[in-house]
């Protein structure tokens, strides 16, 4: 799919973190962060799943089974 360049204005305290998110992830170019940040954004409207939001699931799957293996050895 072919990209479009479009300007966008943040503030500075925006500009930091999106630069920390970076930094952090080892990301050279932060265009690549802010594009991640619209479709994580654009796919919370439309009910899309993600790999961020599929991640969630199965963290929160993972959390419950933990309770329930710990009780069956609390037995």
């Amino acid at each position: 799919m072919p990209t479009v360049l479009i300007n966008v204005r943040v503030d500075r305290k925006t500009l930091e973190i999106l630069k920390t998110i970076a930094s952090g992830k080892e990301e050279k170019h932060l265009s690549n962060v802010i594009r991640e940040a619209l479709f994580e954004y654009i796919r919370a409207y439309t009910g899309e799943p993600t790999l961020k939001s599929l991640q969630r699931k199965i963290d929160e799957i993972d959390v419950r089974l933990r309770k329930i293996e710990d009780e069956k050895r609390s037995l």
